[in-house]
């Protein structure tokens, strides 16, 4: 046997002990597979129906219009700090349903850059400042000389520049909530 051949083999052999050892099923059966994909999917849509039924956000003063990635995963931390509650979707029409159904949120924070599509993010700025001219709109870039960012700036949003430290969380949330 070549020693390529044996490096594989022995790999092969290490990934199958690492597999058991953490309690994978290495190899299930097509049916066996088929079964759990099916509870996987029955438990996703049990819990989505119960989360749909417990929407309440009648205690939400943000609104974060993204996309979960690295930017959300950075932001979510800094704002729990302060016991700031909020909403997230990346969902347009779910943004003004909340905003507008809720008139304790005066406060919408929108990312501009991808994942999130920045041509939503100025759609729903134009939507909700028509359906509410008092709402403050916020916006997250890393580029504020792009048109979507230029546009919406223009028209009344305020600039939050990325990378979005902690003293900048902190600073807006003194300034825009009253803890």
């Amino acid at each position: 046997m070549s020693s390529d051949k044996r490096n594989i083999n022995d790999l092969i052999a290490l990934i199958e002990r690492n597999k058991i050892a953490t309690g994978q099923d290495w190899y299930k059966s097509a049916d066996a597979q088929k079964k759990d994909d099916a509870e996987s999917y029955d438990e996703n849509y049990e819990d989505e129906d119960e989360e749909e039924a417990e929407s309440d956000y009648s205690d939400v003063r943000l609104l974060i219009f993204a996309s979960t990635g690295s930017f959300t995963e950075s932001l979510f931390p800094m704002i729990d700090q302060h016991e700031l509650v909020y909403a997230v979707t990346d969902v347009p029409e779910e943004a003004i349903d909340i905003a507008i159904n809720n008139s304790q949120i005066r406060h919408v924070l929108i990312d501009m850059d991808r994942p999130s599509d920045p041509a939503k993010g100025v759609n729903l700025f134009s939507d909700l400042k028509t359906l509410n001219p008092g709402i403050q709109i916020f916006y997250c870039t890393k580029n504020p000389s792009s048109i979507e960012a230029r546009s919406i700036q223009t028209k009344g949003a305020k600039l939050i520049q990325k990378p979005v430290l902690r003293k900048m969380v902190d600073q807006f949330i003194t300034e825009n909530f009253k803890f």
